[in-house]
């Protein structure tokens, strides 16, 4: 010690290292503040979600009339066109023909709207008389298949369960989650089941979802099997006092015989927690599809019992016909339809809003 203070130099060298050292110190502490701590692939996804879902709620509403535009002029626009300044004769009857086929329709639709044109052509002299034959017959081929009301089923007593299907990119799991975001808004007790254990990305949105719509989420993470899982949620939400249960499956093909054959086996296991359940089939569609999407309906419902049918993504769509098809061509209700991003934008199916918005 005595050393060290009867040697400038030392004493010099010994202070520049304690500076230097405390120095550094700071700087890393620093460094370590400014930097944010590196999110995982995960992570990042969820923030994605999450950012994404916050943007659909606040987005603008949109009128049926704006969303449907494109369908109707896809199908009464190019009708119109085809009468405009002209009293309507048997001629126009093959020009009529190609346009019903070539809007997505569906085959028996096209023979019933075309039969009903043929047969009342003397009281048609023009596109309004034609106008009205077109609305009434649609409206009576969806009166044809609604049962009372096309009201999604809710049980007094719960808990209502609801089995939602559909092929992938149809909009199957962001409905689910408006769907809960709707009925939590009613003040039910909401529980969705992530039985989509196929895709990694359905059951981070479902979260997302689940906290924004304040409902809750069965989603156990050493369970894979998708009929394990409606199982134990139906089971939870028989002793959890639930309003409702609402169960993802993963999406598939129509023609995937296997995997349809394990949607049979889900639906099986529900009634074994509860014999009635599930009160809904729901199968999501997506209207871009056109005609494709009648296929899928026929298959779904021959191999589910499909209750009702969900119509994605009708705005912006040339072919939201497909509804008049699902109704006509398949006998299923057409229960709701997506019109738009937000929450307020999956909307109860009116029959007379659609008509007299796309005719």
């Amino acid at each position: 010690m005595d050393l060290l203070f009867n040697s400038p130099e030392l004493l010099i060298i010994l202070t520049v290292l304690i500076i230097g050292v405390f120095g550094a110190f700071l700087f890393f502490r620093k460094k370590k503040k400014r930097e944010p701590l590196r999110e995982t692939s995960k992570e990042r996804e969820l923030k994605a979600l999450k950012e994404e879902v916050s943007q659909r709620e606040v987005r603008k509403l949109v009128s049926l009339e704006d969303a449907l535009k494109n369908t109707q002029k896809n199908f009464w626009g190019r009708i119109g066109e085809k009468l405009s300044g002209k009293s309507f004769s048997p001629s126009d009857l093959e020009d009529i023909e190609e346009v019903l086929y070539t809007s997505d329709l569906g085959p028996k639709t096209v023979q019933k709207l075309f039969s009903s044109i043929e047969n009342k052509m003397s009281d048609i002299s023009g596109a309004d008389n034609l106008r009205s034959v077109l609305r009434n017959e649609i409206l009576g081929i969806f009166k044809n298949v609604e049962s009372g009301s096309s009201d999604l089923a809710l049980r007094p007593d719960g808990p209502t369960v609801w089995m939602v299907v559909g092929v992938n990119g149809a909009g199957k799991t962001t409905t689910i989650g408006k769907l809960a975001a709707k009925m939590s808004e009613q003040g039910k007790k909401v529980l969705i089941a992530a039985g989509d254990t196929f895709r990694a990305a359905a059951d981070a949105q479902l979260k997302v979802w689940s906290e924004r719509a304040n409902v809750d989420i069965y989603s156990p993470e050493n369970i894979k099997d998708p009929s394990a899982i409606a199982f134990d949620a139906c089971t939870k939400g028989k002793a959890g006092q639930y309003d409702l249960v609402i169960v993802d499956t993963a999406g598939r093909l129509h023609t995937q015989k296997n995997l349809m054959e394990e949607l049979k086996k889900i639906k099986r296991v529900m009634a074994k927690v509860e014999s009635t359940a599930p009160h809904e089939v729901l199968l999501v569609l997506d209207a871009n599809s056109g005609q494709n999407a009648l296929m899928q309906a026929q298959e779904f419902h021959e191999a589910l019992g499909v209750t009702g049918v969900i119509i994605t993504k009708m705005d912006g769509s040339a072919k939201g016909g497909v509804a008049v098809g699902v109704a006509c061509d398949v006998g299923l209700p057409v229960k709701m339809i997506g019109v738009g991003e937000s929450v307020e934008d999956l909307r109860p199916f009116s029959p007379q809003d659609f008509v007299t918005s796309i005719i």
